[in-house]
């Protein structure tokens, strides 16, 4: 009867910490954006006191190659990302993995190099196998650009499967690296008349970056709240918004003078122009998780607002919350 006890009690204790660990894994992996400064031949050593320029989850690894800044961020050239979190192998067996990328990329699985794809070259596969368990695996997949074309996308096939973009639903992070709220925002100083949104040249300084709990910033006359700008400047929010339920969403920019709204990507609301506090909505079809977003807002002169809101499926018309954006 006492080891009947025991086993029960082990049992309860392993499933209370499975629980423990599903409850505190959400979807996609954990993404830091290096911004290397200068060429790229290999994997950059990354000191221990540099900084990611962005850092933000992607729900898949699904990236184009272009020669855009890369997906949602400011980057073209002499860039560096790292991906971490977990990978859920539904059964046993042999798994093969691909990644697919320009410039160089490599995977680890548990520790163990699966793929090494290194060097300067145009968007090309690159496969590698393992025999994996059932059940949650530590994953990092790394990633450089030198220059002109970026790209990377990161493929599996499972067991008697096709080949395919490994999805969302088996790609975790733990929830804590994602619990600060709000926008990074970059503030610049134009310095001079503003009619449309300006081009920010890559070594432009912003005079003010900071997180911004939500854009919910009301005309004023006085410098733009929290800074010294007053006439003449243009700000960048960017990071991740927190989709609750798969619907459709209407949001809403209120802004002297033009703002427009990016979510993966695509613009969703185009207000641009000069004009006195107005509004512009758009609607977009969105699934539930993370998606990554981009506000941009720019100031001629005189009065200076901006407020982000919107309306869920079956919700009410708010500013967008704090817990529901993340940097």
């Amino acid at each position: 009867m006492k080891k009947i006890q025991l086993l029960l009690a082990a049992l309860g204790l392993a499933f209370a910490h499975q629980t423990f660990a599903a409850e505190n894994l959400e979807s996609g992996l954990l993404g830091e954006y290096f911004d290397m400064g200068s060429s790229l031949e290999d994997f950059p050593t990354i000191p221990a006191d540099k900084k990611p320029v962005l850092k933000r989850v992607d729900k898949t690894i699904n990236f184009e190659s272009t020669q855009e800044g890369f997906h949602g961020t400011q980057l073209v050239d002499f860039f560096f990302i790292r991906w971490t979190g977990k990978i859920r192998i539904p059964k046993d067996g042999n798994y093969t993995f691909i990644l697919e990328s320009d410039d160089g990329s490599r995977l680890f699985i548990d520790g163990k190099q699966i793929i090494d794809h290194n060097g300067l070259h145009g968007m090309e596969e690159k496969s590698g196998d393992a025999e994996l368990k059932a059940g949650d695996h530590d994953i990092k997949i790394e990633f450089f650009e030198n220059d002109v074309d970026a790209g990377c996308k990161f493929l599996w096939q499972p067991p008697g499967a096709t080949k395919e973009i490994v999805p969302a639903s088996v790609l975790l992070h733990p929830a804590a690296a994602a619990t600060q709220t709000g926008l990074q925002g970059e503030y610049y100083d134009i310095g001079q008349e503003l009619d449309d949104f300006p081009t920010i040249s890559a070594d432009k300084k912003p005079v003010v970056k900071r997180v911004d709990k939500n854009i919910n910033f009301e005309s004023t006359q006085e410098a733009f709240p929290g800074t010294q700008l007053v006439d003449y400047f243009y700000v960048r929010w960017t990071g991740n918004l927190r989709v609750p339920k798969d619907g459709k969403y209407t949001f809403f920019l209120e802004s002297d003078d033009g703002s427009r709204l990016f979510i993966d990507g695509k613009q969703v609301i185009a207000n641009g122009g000069r004009h006195h506090m107005t509004e512009k909505s758009g609607e977009v079809e969105l699934t539930a998780g993370r998606h990554s977003i981009k506000v941009e807002y720019f100031e001629n002169e005189v009065d200076a607002g901006c407020i982000f809101s919107w309306q869920p499926p079956s919700g009410a018309k708010v500013v967008v919350p704090s817990d529901a954006l993340s940097p």
